[in-house]
């Protein structure tokens, strides 16, 4: 198997050692488990959460993103519909928190996860050798 790219996956919410487990046990929208990240990689058995509540952090990512996500919106419906109401602001951002919020969860986790979880690509050369 060839290297998966890194930006490949982290789009997809695959382990940042060796890019194939994944992130998370459940899809982004079986809207019950869309928070249950598993414990560890099933193929490098990497444990993901680094300390007790390790994942706290991803939050001020989270609200990075959102914010970013609420000013973009904002801007183009000024440029779009101007003028137009405070109600079309509130609704589209509205709409946008309960469509893109399991997305915008799992992935302030993965960005968090690569940035900070001290977890290098091993490369399957190594990988090989360690199995």
């Amino acid at each position: 198997m060839s290297e998966k790219p890194k930006a490949l996956a982290v789009l997809q919410g695959r382990c940042p050692q060796c890019r194939e487990g994944k992130l998370f046990k459940h899809s982004a929208y079986n809207l019950g488990n869309f928070t249950k990240v598993n414990e560890e990689c099933s193929e490098c058995h990497v444990r993901f959460e680094r300390e007790p509540r390790f994942f706290d952090g991803a939050m001020y990512i989270s609200y990075a993103l959102s914010v970013g996500l609420f000013l973009v919106s904002a801007f183009i419906i000024y440029w779009a519909f101007n003028p137009t109401s405070e109600n079309v602001y509130l609704i589209a951002i509205i709409s946008e928190v309960f469509l893109l919020y399991p997305l915008m969860y799992r992935y302030s986790r993965i960005f968090y996860l690569y940035a900070f979880g001290g977890l290098k690509f091993r490369g399957e050369l190594e990988r090989k050798e360690n199995n």
